[in-house]
């Protein structure tokens, strides 16, 4: 549920002033509300807004939620990623004409963790912290506030992030296409040169869309900054990835092309480009959108190049305080996302991957076989690398510090700096793109009264 073109027209419109903005607004949470013990005694009409699929997945999940919430009717109010973002931060702002749940998208919580604008689910009657540990560790943990006094969000779902590869293809050129020795054959660098040097056919078939997201990979989680709020570029074999991607290059191996383009879906459709890296939630678009004749031509892998498994994407549900239905929302929050029957509807629909562990004791869900990747057991793949997914530092800087990443680096690829030379070149545009959102992140945490600031 990522697509990092409409990522980039964000990152100019939810800027940490924002953030700030939006924590000076609102009230306190909880008060005298207070969930009735008969679910039919709770009676609203509740707006839930958001982008799609998440549509989709709601509607496959509302029956079993009316179930429970026979009185309370759920109205969709839903557009693209872009304008329920902007339409989000302008009614938070204002104080009114916000939906009763809305949908955050994982790039952008932190705009939105410290905002009084949004329930403190941690309060009277909420009590989220109750389901703590039934959470992926690094989800949960980008819920708090800066000085961990409030969680404002609960997260929908998780990206496992894996290799997607075209079975057929690698058939073809004599390599194994089974998962695991795919998966073995692209854990070093020097594997994936050997491997898209068979699959290249100048002009016609290239191994990847674009080099330049397998160094973005090392930074998925968005761990781009220490506690302190320094750069923290250095990762380990950095270097040797940056150099494979320069021979990469220089070969014409990847397409030099942006993975949400026509032009790559095209070439994914084709088996043109045999393989990308991304989130589980990936496997939808092939099914849906991209390649819905394919079954069977597809495989799941493991990690590119050694690159520790990490998390791409994701969603959370949030309560803005204007809200006149808080309890209903509520209990649409906590069916949605904090049971298995919903979070596996909802999976079953749209193939967000739940962030629910509970969701995950579904043998029958997560044992099956999915026939589009030729019966690979990708859902029980992707709760393995889920479990594995751990917290990390997230600040108000990590989505423009994304937002540099691709054209820095493809450019810098492109003039034919060394590998140092665009570690260095991208530590610069990060730096003077982040400048005024470190100040506002500073100023965050002298609100909050924390210790060194």
């Amino acid at each position: 549920m990522n697509n990092s073109k409409q990522k980039r027209v964000l990152a100019a419109v939810l800027t940490g002033a924002m953030a700030l903005s939006l924590a000076a607004c609102g009230g306190g949470s909880g008060g005298d509300e207070k969930m009735p013990e008969n679910p039919a005694d709770l009676k609203a009409t509740i707006v839930v807004g958001g982008w799609p699929s998440g549509d989709d997945g709601f509607k496959a999940a509302i029956p079993g939620f009316n179930e429970k919430y026979p009185n309370i009717s759920v109205e969709l109010d839903f557009t693209d990623t872009t304008s329920h973002h902007q339409a989000l931060a302008t009614a938070l702002a204002a104080g009114s004409d916000a939906p009763d749940v809305a949908m955050v998208e994982g790039a952008y919580i932190a705009q939105y963790r410290d905002s009084k604008a949004l329930v403190n689910l941690k309060s009277e009657p909420y009590n989220v912290e109750k389901y703590k540990d039934d959470f992926v560790g690094l989800k949960w943990e980008q819920c708090y506030s800066a000085d961990g006094s409030r969680m404002v969000a609960l997260p929908w779902d998780v990206g496992p992030t894996t290799t997607f590869y075209r079975r057929d293809v690698f058939d073809e050129v004599g390599l194994p296409s089974d998962p695991e020795s795919v998966s073995k054959q692209i854990s070093t660098w020097d594997g994936i040169m050997e491997a898209a040097e068979k699959i290249y056919k100048p002009g016609e078939r290239w191994f990847c869309p674009s080099v330049v997201y397998y160094y973005q990979l090392m930074f998925m989680d968005r761990d781009y900054y220490n506690e302190d709020l320094t750069l923290r570029l250095d990762r380990d074999g950095d270097i040797d990835c940056l150099n494979m991607m320069i021979e990469m290059r220089k070969n014409g191996w990847d397409m030099n092309a942006d993975m949400w383009t026509p032009e790559a879906n095209a070439a994914f459709q084709s088996g043109a480009c045999a393989t990308v890296t991304t989130g589980g939630w990936y496997g939808g678009f092939l099914k849906k959108d991209i390649d819905p004749d394919g079954a069977g031509h597809w495989g799941v892998a493991d990690m590119p190049g050694g690159i520790k498994r990490c998390n791409w994407g994701g969603s959370f549900l949030v309560i803005p305080e204007q809200s006149k239905n808080k309890m209903a929302a509520w209990a649409f929050t906590e069916y949605m996302l904090a049971t298995a029957k919903a979070q596996n509807e909802m999976l079953a629909a749209v193939d967000y991957f739940p962030a629910y562990l509970p969701a995950y004791e579904d043998t029958a869900i997560y044992g099956e076989e999915d026939p589009y990747f030729a019966g690979q057991k990708t859902k029980e793949f992707w709760a393995e690398i889920a479990k594995d997914i751990k917290p990390v530092f997230n600040t108000l800087m990590d989505v423009t510090a994304e937002g540099c990443f691709y054209g820095t680096v493809n450019a810098a690829l492109d003039q034919g700096l060394d590998a140092q030379g665009i570690k260095d070149q991208l530590a610069k545009d990060i730096e003077t793109a982040t400048a005024e959102l470190k100040n506002q992140q500073i100023q965050v945490y002298k609100d909050a009264g924390l210790e060194g600031w």
